[in-house]
């Protein structure tokens, strides 16, 4: 009974260390290795000692690891993706607002002001589409900035 008993205290161990850590700080071949080698464990102790069962249990260890590695490459995917969308739309709000306070001549509020810079463009000369030579000459743009 002692062994069993030592056996399943390593493999609660084992099992511990792989599903309390957090899977982004384990690499991949860690995971797999932690999980084949616990298969392996569980499948040998199933088994009686039977190399087959070893066998088998390391490669549902491996498999085990392959889909918490999917698992958890999916999940970063998705947060990467909430988060750029999330701030797709919150420019999508700032640019709104700003055009309406402009188009309806508001003034804003200290915070958000918008103060006008201008910036010289030199313009090489070149070649239109319909062929009219553009002479070099220097555009100004003027660009809103907080």
């Amino acid at each position: 009974m002692k062994p069993i008993a030592v056996s399943v205290g390593w493999l609660a161990t084992v099992l511990a260390i792989t599903f309390l850590n957090s899977c982004s700080s384990v690499p991949r071949a860690a995971t797999n290795a932690a999980l084949a080698g616990t298969g392996a464990f569980i499948g040998h102790e199933v088994s009686d000692g039977e190399p087959e069962g070893a066998l088998l249990g390391a490669a549902a260890g491996v498999v085990a690891g392959e889909w918490l590695n999917h698992q958890q490459e999916s999940g970063k995917a998705k947060a990467y993706a909430t988060g750029y969308d999330k701030g797709r739309s919150d420019e999508v709000k700032r640019l709104y607002w700003v055009q309406r306070h402009l188009h309806r001549g508001d003034e804003f509020s200290p915070g958000n002001s918008l103060t006008p810079s201008y910036y010289e463009i030199p313009v090489p000369e070149h070649v239109n589409s319909d062929g009219t030579i553009i002479e070099p000459h220097t555009e100004i743009i003027e660009v809103l900035e907080p």
